[in-house]
């Protein structure tokens, strides 16, 4: 009896060594984001600020991004070249963030049929997401810096998409107006269109803030992480891709909070 006790207890030991994770085992998760756009997302490598942020800010979580895109690229682009869809059939993404050209593919954002575009191919670039598996991220740009008034047109835009087909917003153009009226932070480049590493590092918080939650602490201004090359490779090597102030992070930061509360 005393021999059949004793054989069931280390039967019993072993079981928890072998058959049950380790709750460091059990914390391990893998994300896989692919971004889909133009030079508002491979500028000053967003997609590894955005990567470099979840390490930070989720030890024990591993990361991997991927950007397919190019210059000026619309929706209707990433559609007729159909790298996206082939991408999506080849290889298992969490979510895919989708970032349409800065005037939405057309000359007039005022015009009632300016967004047609952007919304026959989002949501044909939606579908085949959804059917891989991954879930859709609309990542809502911003008005260029002399058409203040037009982040209107992209807000509707953006949310109208998010909200019919069931998506994440991130609504990157809202966090950016705040920050470019209430602070000093040059978001933009000399052109008045492009992302300034500070414009790049609010897009970066807005989608990781859309994708997992809203930073409850402070991150980190100096990030590093591997440099986005021509084709969407990437360096060999990390290099720094931001220097912000902590003042800076806390203006960008709490404008993220406002919006996403």
């Amino acid at each position: 009896m005393r021999k059949g006790k004793f054989t069931y207890i280390g039967l019993f030991v072993l079981l928890l060594c072998i058959g049950i994770p380790r709750a460091a085992d059990a914390q391990q998760e893998e994300h896989r984001v692919l971004f889909v756009g133009n030079s508002y997302t491979y500028f000053n490598s967003m997609p590894q600020l955005f990567a470099a942020m979840v390490e930070h800010m989720m030890p024990g979580h591993t990361i991997e991004t991927r950007f397919l895109g190019g210059g000026g690229a619309t929706m209707e682009k990433h559609w007729e070249v159909g790298l996206v869809v082939e991408e999506l059939k080849s290889s298992s993404w969490d979510y895919v963030v989708l970032q349409g050209q800065s005037m939405l593919g057309s000359d007039d954002l005022t015009d009632p049929d300016s967004p047609n575009q952007f919304y026959k191919y989002a949501e044909l670039l939606d579908k085949e997401i959804r059917a891989s598996g991954a879930k859709t991220v609309f990542y809502m740009t911003w008005s260029r810096k002399n058409l203040p008034d037009q982040q209107k047109y992209l807000t509707k835009a953006y949310t109208y998409m998010a909200e019919k087909q069931g998506g994440v917003l991130a609504p990157v153009g809202l966090v950016w107006d705040i920050v470019r009226d209430d602070s000093s932070i040059e978001l933009y480049q000399e052109d008045g269109s492009h992302p300034s590493v500070a414009g790049s590092y609010l897009a970066a918080m807005t989608v990781f803030a859309s994708i997992f939650s809203t930073p409850q602490e402070a991150m980190p201004g100096l990030l590093s992480g591997f440099e986005i090359l021509r084709g969407g490779k990437l360096s060999e090597k990390k290099t720094q891709l931001s220097d912000l102030s902590e003042a800076e992070v806390q203006v960008i930061q709490e404008a993220v909070l406002k919006v996403m509360e």
